[in-house]
């Protein structure tokens, strides 16, 4: 009888401890995922790695909280707020770079592209005035050579929008894809660059 009652009293003594954890656990999982919530968008993007390593340990500690591992839970979230103001400066620092970097690349477009451009116009306006197209060139592909020129000179317009917009990022992937197109143009005319 008295073993029963002692382990009647151990079980209840347990269930209490447990219970006990619970809503310290709950508020340290909250606390973790406020955190990391409040970094999510410029550590998600600019240190995917890192975050998802933090992510990975509160879904852990969600894990042992279902599990009524309520110590567990705690333990596996601790780290995770200090973890989250070391991702917001690192994020902050690499989002710097980044928008240098997307600055240093637009002003190196800005300054290349529309020269390209305005050579290649040139030298269509010279083929379009000559009595006789030179040997590989026709009607036919000078006309396509004039559409694929409007289309980058289009491209590159696009990504003029873009940087007046404050579209950073786009800016320079249009503007990337106008010199890849000015690029292949200046190839199928036979150009000399630089």
């Amino acid at each position: 009888m008295n073993a029963r009652i002692l382990l009647a009293t151990l079980a209840a003594v347990l269930a209490l401890a447990g219970c006990s954890q619970k809503d310290p656990a709950r508020e340290a999982i909250d606390a973790a995922e406020n955190a990391l919530n409040a970094v999510y968008e410029d550590a998600g993007k600019y240190l995917p790695d890192r975050y998802a390593a933090a992510k990975a340990e509160l879904d852990a500690a969600r894990k042992a909280f279902d599990e009524e591992r309520y110590a567990d839970a705690i333990a596996a979230v601790k780290d995770i707020p200090a973890t989250a103001e070391a991702l917001a400066k690192d994020a902050a620092a690499a989002r710097e770079a980044h928008v240098a970097g997307l600055n240093s690349e637009w002003a190196r477009l800005s300054g290349s592209v529309p020269g390209l451009l305005a050579g290649i116009g040139g030298r269509l306006e010279e083929l379009g005035s000559m009595r006789r197209l030179p040997e590989g060139m026709d009607t036919q592909l000078l006309d396509e050579t004039k559409a694929a020129h409007a289309s980058a000179q289009s491209a590159w317009q696009d990504a003029g929008s873009a940087f007046a917009n404050g579209d950073l990022e786009g800016a320079v992937e249009k503007g990337r894809a106008a010199e890849g197109m000015a690029q292949d143009l200046v190839a199928r005319l036979g150009m000399q660059t630089g």
